[in-house]
């Protein structure tokens, strides 16, 4: 017995040994220290770093594919709600307006709306007198050419113009709607 406990006692001796002389050793050595780095700074520069771009580079595309067609549809929403406003709903301004017509458009003024013509030719719509020609003191029938730069007032509600040009620019004051 007394063999194989001094057996036992030699052998945690040498273990003990061996574990002190291990963190020792461990300790005194300069791993991770600036003169011998666990990680070059060349391979983070020429290695690790393009690679980290590259991936982010590809999730930040990923993304934006994903959410092209949300972004697509909210834009088309927003010009559908564009073109509803020039089909039908009525606007009234107290100042001047300036109002782009394409050819064919129509624009059917309340009683009082004083149109002025800037660019584009426009004829007269509605029933007689349509508008009165308020630079010259004339009146114009439906079908009879708006003049650039005369200032026309509407007097029966509903009467208007239509755009005759590719562009039609008018400054309009009162209410107005677009068709």
């Amino acid at each position: 017995m007394k063999f194989g406990k001094r057996m036992l006692i030699t052998l945690a001796i040498l273990v003990g040994v061996a574990f002190i002389s291990g963190v020792s050793i461990l300790a005194t050595t300069t791993f991770g220290t600036k003169t011998d780095p666990l990680i070059t700074l060349s391979y983070l520069t020429n290695q690790l770093k393009p690679q980290i771009m590259s991936d982010v580079s590809a999730d930040i595309s990923a993304a934006e594919a994903s959410i092209q067609p949300a972004i697509d549809a909210k834009i088309d929403d927003f010009k559908a709600e564009l073109d509803g406003l020039s089909g039908g709903e009525t606007f009234e301004s107290a100042g001047f307006t300036l109002v782009t017509l394409s050819n064919g458009q129509t624009a059917s003024c309340g009683v009082g709306t004083e149109l002025l013509l800037r660019i584009g030719t426009a004829t007269a719509t509605g029933s007689t007198p349509a508008m009165v020609d308020s630079t010259s003191g004339t009146t114009l029938s439906a079908g009879d050419a708006l003049e650039k730069n005369h200032m026309y007032m509407v007097t029966i509600q509903g009467n208007g113009f239509t755009a005759t040009a590719g562009t039609v620019k008018i400054l309009i004051r009162g209410a107005y709607t677009i068709s």
